[in-house]
């Protein structure tokens, strides 16, 4: 586990698809079928936004907890002491702690788009129920993207695909100022670029994954 600052960290968040994104209308998120949304306050931007980390990173963000860790299997052998430990997959969790400013993912957790949107029409986009198998490029999840700052454009680029939205919750604090944290998951290896600018396009693009897609 390790804990950042909002001061030294940037993180931003897209939806899987590359023509859907949410934002708020009257106070509630809504998913919609086009490739917008202006991200770091009041919207989620579409997989296809230029740049996340440049132009759409969350902000007042407070903290980063990113926990790096992997699924293992025990298997053990008669009259062998230690017991076989072999990873099945990976298990990534980031915990973003921000400034409440809006509804946006106290919306989205609570009308369960935990895990993102199916592509339909502008008139019925779906709730992605997860009672299917996830594939690559059906909107599975949410991807986030973690940048950790050496300078003020470029450091140590993250990128999670087909992150959970698996916890949300907030702090209330009658003196001071409401904070909420989101919690993603995912069991796709992590994309990691040490020398990567906020605006690059493999690192943070739609498919840095491209030269070995990953798998679900």
């Amino acid at each position: 586990m390790a804990y950042f600052l909002g001061r030294d960290v940037k993180a931003a968040v897209t939806t899987e698809l590359a023509a859907i994104h949410f934002n708020l209308t009257g106070g509630v998120a809504v998913a919609h079928a086009s490739e917008s949304g202006t991200g770091g306050k009041d919207s989620i931007p579409d997989l296809d936004v230029t740049g996340p980390l440049a132009n759409e990173a969350l902000t007042d963000v407070t903290g980063v907890d990113i926990t790096l860790g992997s699924v293992d299997e025990d298997i053990a052998y008669m009259g062998q002491k230690t017991a076989l430990k072999a990873e099945i997959k990976k298990e990534t969790t980031i915990a973003i702690t921000r400034k409440k400013q809006n509804a946006l993912f106290s919306s989205i957790f609570a009308q369960g788009y935990r895990y993102g949107a199916n592509t339909a029409t502008e008139a019925d986009i779906l709730q992605s129920s997860n009672l299917s198998q996830p594939a690559q490029a059906d909107g599975y999840g949410f991807r986030v993207h973690v940048m950790l700052q050496s300078g003020t454009t470029s450091g140590e680029v993250m990128t999670c695909a087909a992150c959970v939205f698996s916890d949300y919750s907030e702090t209330l604090n009658a003196d001071g100022v409401t904070e909420e944290t989101m919690t993603f998951t995912t069991h796709i290896t992590p994309y990691i670029s040490s020398t990567a600018g906020e605006g690059n396009v493999v690192a943070t693009g739609t498919s840095p994954w491209s030269a070995e897609p990953y798998l679900f």
